[in-house]
């Protein structure tokens, strides 16, 4: 039987994440999310779900100090980042940065030595891009910063004391099962291509509206909206014209996406006054309590309404998410590879057989 989508086809057993669609739940190595974006940090959060447990003390020392080390951009990296266009799109620019780190790094290397190496470059290479795209002077990585204060002060040039709830949202969005993404990125690493590739390849999945790109559609669909007492009626009008409401549904989610109800509680406690957070929670009681195409709210809605908050670019919101899946996404490859088998699936051929060969003087416009 066709599973068009591959939906609810089991490629793999993990021991990363448990998505509970039915019940709106999520887990990290058996931990709910909501416990892990309250209570953890990036660095500890990302050493669960490469290392399988929660580190000790010295441990996670040692692996923030590993984190620091790996901060930075060559000087030859960052030539070429003044040589590029100052109006790429953030998820393009990761690729390319990837690209050329993946052709200049060995192969030899330990796999979560890369991953950890990947995902530390990952805010600098986003920083000194948008540092370079307004004609602003670079800001070094600081060591005696955190991985998610350290960026948001290379973007910037200050602390935020709400920085923390920032890194609750990387938290949050850093792991979520076997989604088109980490799909595309395994893909690439059953193949036992690098693990460059496999990151590559799962930054131009995210990149499309229908899964991590969504998250930059949904300030204009706000925008549009204009007010509180206008949300029926956009609401309706996507109805009439079978337009999709951009933060709402998921493949998975058949409730709530727990993700959504942290966020939005992030966003009623600190910052209640945004004009973006209300309408979007009116629109979310209208679709939620008139049962409109039995739709919730997905990640989408809140997070980008806090990454608006903190006054990132809104072409950066996607690789803002990329900046904490690259951890769930190098997981899973490193998972998989352990016990690898090539993916290969097949297709139920519908078309013709035995077809004549026309030779080229012979054919009309239909071939």
């Amino acid at each position: 039987m066709i599973q068009k989508g591959l939906e609810g086809v089991k490629i793999c057993e993990s021991s990363i994440c448990f998505l509970d669609g039915v019940n709106g739940k999520l887990y990290y190595r058996g931990i709910p999310v909501e416990e892990l974006a309250e209570k953890s940090s990036f660095e500890e959060t990302a050493y669960l779900l490469w290392y399988g447990k929660l580190p000790t003390k010295n441990e996670l020392e040692k692996f923030k100090e590993k984190m620091v080390e790996y901060r930075d951009l060559s000087d030859k990296a960052v030539t070429i980042l003044h040589h590029l266009p100052r109006n790429l799109h953030y998820i393009d620019v990761l690729k390319i940065f990837l690209s050329i780190h993946g052709s200049t790094d060995g192969v030899d290397e330990d796999l979560k030595e890369k991953a950890i190496k990947i995902a530390s470059v990952f805010p600098t290479i986003l920083a000194y891009y948008y540092r370079y795209s307004r004609s602003e002077e670079p800001i070094k990585p600081r060591k005696d910063l955190s991985h998610v204060e350290n960026f948001y002060y290379m973007m910037f040039g200050e602390k935020n004391g709400k920085v923390h709830l920032l890194e609750s949202a990387f938290i949050l969005l850093m792991e979520q099962d076997i989604n088109a993404s980490t799909f595309a990125a395994l893909v690439i690493a059953s193949t036992l291509s690098d693990l460059y590739s496999c990151i590559v390849g799962a930054l131009g999945a995210l990149k499309g509206p229908l899964h991590g790109g969504a998250s930059e559609k949904v300030p204009p669909m706000l925008e549009e909206i204009e007010s509180e007492d206008r949300v029926e009626e956009y609401v309706q009008k996507c109805l009439r014209e079978k337009k999709k409401i951009m933060g709402f549904g998921h493949r998975v989610y058949k409730t709530y996406d727990p993700r959504a109800v942290y966020l939005k509680k992030v966003l009623q406690g600190h910052f209640p006054n945004s004009k973006l957070f209300k309408i979007a929670s009116k629109l979310e009681d209208y679709i939620v309590s008139n049962r409109i195409k039995n739709i919730f709210p997905n990640v989408d809605l809140y997070s980008s309404i806090l990454f608006e908050e903190f006054g990132f670019p809104r072409n950066m919101f996607t690789a803002l998410f990329a900046t904490a899946r690259v951890v769930g996404w190098t997981a899973h490859v490193i998972e998989y590879v352990s016990d690898n088998k090539l993916i290969r699936p097949t297709s139920e051929y519908v078309g013709s057989l035995d077809v004549k060969y026309i030779p080229i003087e012979r054919r009309d416009e239909d071939g």
